[in-house]
């Protein structure tokens, strides 16, 4: 059953000419609509399936140029999928499709963390798909984690002396550079090497940034943005 929720919305104007919806002045107020469905959680779920472990407050950017803004939202990484939690309602599951973008507020001490629909190619498969990723880094070169959760087995618990067999999830992201002209470039591991092999023609352009700019940690997110900045140098 789909629902329709009103919620309160500022409009913004001017949205397509910034690449990043978090950044857009709000203005007018009114009513608008956001649609989705009653979450039903998975049954007999170990681990985790949400980037947040409780909703936050956040904005939810629309497809039309709508800002719902101040809701209490959560990301779903298992389904790709934004949960919002209504007053004196259950948590809907929002539909991907009217969304454009959203930010969590104040989510590990930091002002905003955005998230942007982005298109990528489908693991195992030439298809491309939309999925919700976390911008790192913009430029010319940008920088994105896709926080998915992924199933990672069945783990065994015993209930009343009962054996019950549970399906366990946990992060498993991955990581997109977007160039100028929207193309994305997956990976998981971000090692040296690893970086030479997407760019396999700017290798030695890379190595010789990499050692003008001292960059000798391929370890964390925090290196990983450093990297993106020092790349952009090199990207049309």
């Amino acid at each position: 059953m789909v629902i329709c929720l009103l919620v309160f919305v500022m409009e913004a104007y001017g949205q397509d000419n910034k690449p990043c919806p978090c950044n857009n002045e709000l203005t007018e107020s009114f009513e608008t609509r956001l649609k989705g469905q009653v979450y039903h959680r998975l049954p007999g779920m170990i681990g985790t399936e949400f980037y947040t472990p409780t909703f936050v407050k956040g904005d939810i950017f629309l497809e039309n140029g709508d800002i719902a803004v101040d809701q209490q939202i959560r990301y779903n990484g298992r389904i790709d999928g934004l949960l919002l939690l209504p007053q004196f309602s259950r948590e809907i599951l929002l539909d991907n499709y009217f969304i454009k973008g959203f930010c969590l507020k104040d989510f590990k001490e930091i002002p905003k963390i955005c998230f942007n629909k982005i298109k990528v190619i489908k693991e195992f498969s030439n298809d491309s798909i939309q999925v919700f990723a976390q911008m790192l880094y913009q430029n010319k070169l940008s920088l994105y984690a896709f926080r998915r959760y992924v199933y990672q087995g069945e783990v065994i618990e015993y209930v009343l002396n009962k054996q019950v067999s549970r399906k366990s999830f946990g992060p498993s992201f991955v990581y997109y550079f977007q160039l100028s002209n929207h193309k994305t470039i997956g990976f998981k591991k971000f090692k040296r090497k690893n970086l030479y092999a997407l760019f396999p023609e700017r290798k030695e352009a890379m190595k010789k940034l990499f050692r003008e700019n001292h960059q000798r940690k391929f370890n964390n997110e925090s290196d990983l943005v450093r990297i993106t900045e020092i790349l952009n140098s090199i990207m049309e």
